[in-house]
């Protein structure tokens, strides 16, 4: 049984996010909520789009080899 080390790293999108959380709470920033977490929706958003784009990728080079 082999031990794997999982690194946790956070990105631009996460850092932005937890900064946005600490100035809404200390009151430092009167942003919505919706904009405090929009650093967070736009990356979650572009993983979405871009795994849909993969999908559609993978599925027509599937498809170009079954027509061979």
């Amino acid at each position: 049984m082999t031990s794997e080390n999982k690194e946790f790293t956070l990105g631009i999108f996460e850092y932005l996010t937890i900064i946005f959380i600490v100035l809404k709470l200390t009151g430092l920033v009167d942003f919505t909520w919706w904009q405090v977490f929009s650093p967070k929706i736009i990356g979650v958003s572009i993983a979405l789009i871009e795994g849909i784009i993969e999908g559609f990728i993978e599925a027509y080079q599937k498809n170009k080899e079954n027509l061979k």
